[in-house]
């Protein structure tokens, strides 16, 4: 394939010759994150045009869960709304890769309880055997003042994962998105 760059027909010429093929992948940086959420039906504010796949999308989350509780209310969302159209091994890798297999366990779960989809069983059953048995925070935080608040999520419990969030509050809030998202 010629161009009109002659810098890139040059360095496709080179990386040929040595058994190399160029390949651009999107840059994960915060703005292109947020972006692709968006574009992924996150509700959140901010404009769409990420070009991230929704598998590293997810696992961005999942990673990002650990400093901001914004996460834990969208990431399942986000499941939810694209279950049909999820690489489940792909994003179970990714999960693996990443050490974040419990934190996609539970937003999973979470996600078929408000849209239950094969995908997300897929998840579930993927990443249950090999999640971690220590029990830590989801959001990592020094405020513990009342241990008793992250005892009540019997879901994430399961995943080993403290959480200040309820389970009737997410489903009341993706309902509420869900809404909203449908009159715009």
């Amino acid at each position: 394939m010629k161009t009109k760059n002659i810098k890139l027909d040059n360095l496709r010429s080179v990386a040929k010759a040595m058994n190399y093929k160029i390949e651009l992948v999107p840059s994960l940086n915060e703005d292109n994150f947020l972006s692709s959420l968006v574009n992924w039906g996150a509700p959140l504010a901010h404009s769409g045009g990420g070009n991230l796949t929704l598998e590293v999308t997810v696992i961005e989350a999942c990673k990002q869960a650990r400093k901001d509780g914004i996460f834990e209310s969208v990431v399942p969302f986000v499941l939810a709304k694209n279950a049909p159209n999820l690489n489940v091994n792909e994003l179970v890798g990714l999960a693996f890769q990443n050490n974040q297999a419990n934190v996609l366990g539970y937003f999973a779960e979470l996600a078929h309880l408000f849209y239950p989809h094969s995908n997300l069983q897929k998840i579930i059953k993927l990443v249950e055997s090999s999640k971690t048995e220590k029990r830590e925070l989801l959001v990592t935080t020094t405020k513990m003042n009342f241990p008793e608040l992250f005892e009540r999520n019997a879901i994430a419990l399961k995943w080993n994962l403290l959480v200040r969030g309820n389970v009737k509050d997410h489903l009341d809030r993706w309902s509420q998105w869900e809404q909203s998202q449908k009159k715009n």
